[in-house]
């Protein structure tokens, strides 16, 4: 097996003070300044003939557009295979409007070209840079700072996992993934900002001194667990995910030749086994193109209707009571989709999107999806995997929206109420990452 080289960079892509910020409908003010810069994190990865560009961005989400010209531009420039290359975004809702696809979007051409360009620098950076590497996993939970956000009771994925990239002269890179919506703060922000993941990486440079790529996973639904909803819970968020990224990549220290945990002498003394695993690298990469099946949507009558119904239902149910939760929710659900259903009439169809699947190495996997999955995806997606570890790259290569389980279309809540696809939408997702993931296994 040819031996694996890799390869870091980070750009700024703040935009001008004044845009939009996206994420929240709510909020009608533009931006009002800089509390930090947006960054795109780049991570390069060459094996043989195997190539991988892993690409993360400080953005709510990412259009297909500027991924499709990042790919045929990083590819002209380095020779890197294009379907080896993922965007994504980390969810950011304090970045700007412009760049995404999907509901209510409307690409911005010269927030986009601008941002292609610098996307495009930095991996020719890193592909310049990349030198002889070797990949070293660990995972930890993180069970403090996110919880399902349609019922507390219900499923997350608290998995924090870090992949150090290591070179013989020191650490090139370290890669995070976590899931959680990047929502501590709220529509009444005005600043742009890199939200919890930037203030997670920024912790874990300063410390390591090399990049950290943050990569988000199955967030549909868990949001973060917030003391204000200021830029010190920011902060604070940050903190547990970087501290505890900064602790993996301190203990995975003693994996490797020559590095050993030991105490008085060798021959007298056990050895502790370190937290983690080598992995040995293998470098492969597939993606397909799936087609999600539109939603049917009521007439604004039937909304009308409905609502008006389980209004009164919510109204005359107790206070706290499952009976009230339940109506509420299912209230929710209704007005949500009818704003859908209205905007659904002149947007253009996002149904028609990819998944992507990288092997790493042994036993170790990256899964490429483009939208909102629940934390039961995620883990029905693992359990079938030929792979110990998955990482989940959720938002990358487009925005397809939030695509739910199809019982969650009956429990309703903001989720099933904003979703542009049939029930069978979930299934098909599931069936695509489980077959790319076998697929990469094979190889």
């Amino acid at each position: 097996m040819p031996d694996l080289v890799a390869g870091a960079a980070i750009v700024d892509i703040t935009p001008p003070v004044g845009v939009q910020l996206d994420g929240y409908g709510a909020r009608e003010q533009s931006s009002q300044g800089v509390h930090d810069e947006l960054v795109a994190r780049v991570l390069v990865f060459e094996q043989g003939d195997q190539t991988a560009v892993i690409v993360s961005c400080d953005l709510l989400a990412v259009h297909p557009w500027i991924v499709s010209e990042v790919r045929a531009r990083a590819a002209a420039a380095t020779g890197v295979h294009q379907d080896g290359v993922l965007v994504a975004a980390t969810h950011n809702h304090a970045g700007p409007v412009g760049l995404r696809s999907g509901t209510l979007a409307q690409l911005d051409q010269s927030l986009a070209e601008t941002l292609v360009g610098q996307i495009c620098g930095a991996i020719e950076r890193a592909w310049k840079a990349r030198r002889p590497a070797s990949l070293k996993h660990a995972s930890a939970t993180v069970d403090t700072i996110s919880l399902n956000r349609r019922d507390p009771e219900w499923e997350k994925d608290a998995a924090l996992h870090v992949v150090s990239v290591e070179g013989e002269d020191g650490l090139i890179a370290t890669l995070l993934n976590f899931a959680c919506h990047a929502t501590v703060l709220n529509q009444t922000n005005l600043m742009l900002s890199g939200e919890f993941p930037g203030a997670a990486c920024r912790l874990v440079q300063r410390e390591t001194a090399a990049p950290c790529v943050y990569l988000n996973g199955a967030c549909g639904d868990v949001n973060p667990v917030w003391i204000a909803q200021d830029f010190a819970g920011v902060e604070r968020a940050g903190q547990i995910i970087g501290a505890q990224a900064l602790r993996l990549i301190a203990e995975m220290r003693a994996l490797g030749p020559g590095q050993r945990s030991h105490n008085i002498r060798w021959d007298e003394f056990p050895e502790v086994t370190p937290l983690g695993r080598l992995v040995a690298p293998s470098l492969r990469v597939v993606r397909d193109e799936i087609t999600l099946p539109p939603r049917e949507f009521d007439s604004d009558g039937a909304y009308e209707a409905r609502i008006k119904e389980l209004g009164a239902a919510a109204t005359a149910a107790q206070n706290g009571s499952p009976e009230r939760r339940a109506v509420t929710a299912s209230l929710t659900r209704v007005k949500v989709e009818r704003w859908a259903a209205a905007w659904a009439q002149h947007a253009s169809d996002p149904a028609h999107t990819e998944v992507q699947a990288i092997r790493l190495g042994d036993g170790l996997a990256l899964l490429g999806l483009p939208g909102e999955v629940f934390a039961e995806t995620a883990a029905a997606i693992r359990e079938a995997a030929p792979f110990a570890d998955v990482l989940m790259a959720c938002y990358a290569n487009d925005y397809v929206g939030y695509v739910v389980p199809e019982h969650a279309y009956e429990e309703g809540g903001y989720e099933a109420g904003m979703t542009p696809h049939a029930p069978a939408a979930d299934s098909m997702i599931r069936d695509a990452a489980r077959r790319l993931l076998a697929e990469v296994g094979r190889g």
